[in-house]
């Protein structure tokens, strides 16, 4: 190393423009909000919809009991909403502009994880409400 020398490194320009470079990625506002654009498509995907869903069995127990369809067709309503926002920011995000594999990588085991635990937590509810359901009208009926 020469004494006195200066080292320009590549990264150093894209604080002239004003990018931020996180972990030698280059974030510039229109990629951070699509980053947050496609997480919030994950969340919704992978948090909201699984306990929406379950509003579709009770919509089922409901015709089951011959209380009609709107609480069915109302859930299947919301859950198509709920998946196409889901899915459109999903989209937007990852391809506005192009994420990284990594970053493809991390979303994908984000996502596996929080459905998990999402779809449990959705059918202990749907277990609960139907309970709770029966058990009113066992009351009701003695």
């Amino acid at each position: 190393m020469v004494f006195g020398a200066v080292v320009e490194h590549p990264l150093d320009q894209s604080w002239v423009r004003g990018d931020k470079t996180v972990g030698g990625l280059n974030m510039s506002p229109d990629s951070f909000g699509a980053l947050l654009a496609a997480y919030g498509g994950i969340i919704v995907l992978t948090v909201f919809l699984p306990f929406i869903a379950s509003f579709i069995l009770d919509g089922v127990v409901q015709v089951l009991r011959s209380n009609g369809l709107k609480v069915l067709l109302a859930a299947l309503g919301l859950t198509l909403l709920f998946a196409l926002a889901g899915y459109l920011l999903c989209q937007y995000g990852i391809n506005n502009p192009p994420l990284a594999s990594s970053t493809l990588e991390s979303m994908r085991t984000m996502a596996q994880m929080l459905l998990t635990f999402s779809t449990a937590l959705a059918l202990a509810a749907f277990v609960s409400r139907t309970a709770k359901l029966l058990w009113k009208t066992r009351r009701a009926a003695a």
